[in-house]
């Protein structure tokens, strides 16, 4: 009896793995139409995505257009006030001491200070080019790789 009731047992399991076939491929089809929407919506949000950028691209584009005719005209409305700016205090020394050379030569020195601060500008700026920070990083990683103290800047 022994032998009948372990036969029973396993065709038990046989016969619920015979139902089990046809679950399976009910719920890979689902699952595949499932995928498929949520790619069809992936699609559509991708597309507005896309959509999206391209007209704000334009906007952008557009604005930058606007800003650089701005930047064409403003450039020589500055030129203009420092001019003025320069002869203003120039009449202004030649008001204070009726000497024309010394109103010509306030205005000569105007414009030479300024060209001096933007000179030493340049050479500020051209200094700190170079990466300076990445290659001094870069040397403490390769101290610490060779077992060197690190040393700090």
């Amino acid at each position: 009896m022994s032998d009948g009731a372990a036969k029973d047992q396993q065709q038990e399991p046989a016969g619920s793995a015979a139902e089990k076939p046809g679950i399976e491929d009910a719920l890979p089809l689902e699952l595949i139409e499932q995928l498929g929407a949520w790619l069809r919506q992936v699609t559509v949000a991708g597309s507005e995505l896309a959509n999206l950028f391209r007209l704000e691209l334009q906007l952008t584009l557009g604005d930058a257009r606007r800003l650089v005719m701005v930047g064409i005209v403003l450039l020589p409305m500055l030129i203009l006030c420092w001019i003025a700016l320069g002869v203003l205090v120039s009449w202004l020394a030649y008001s204070f001491t009726a000497s024309v050379t010394l109103a010509l030569t306030v205005f000569f020195l105007l414009q030479m200070a300024a060209v001096g601060f933007l000179i030493s500008q340049a050479v500020k700026f051209k200094r700190q080019m170079g990466f300076r920070r990445t290659k001094a990083h870069a040397h403490q990683l390769m101290q610490g790789a060779k077992g060197e103290t690190p040393s700090s800047d």
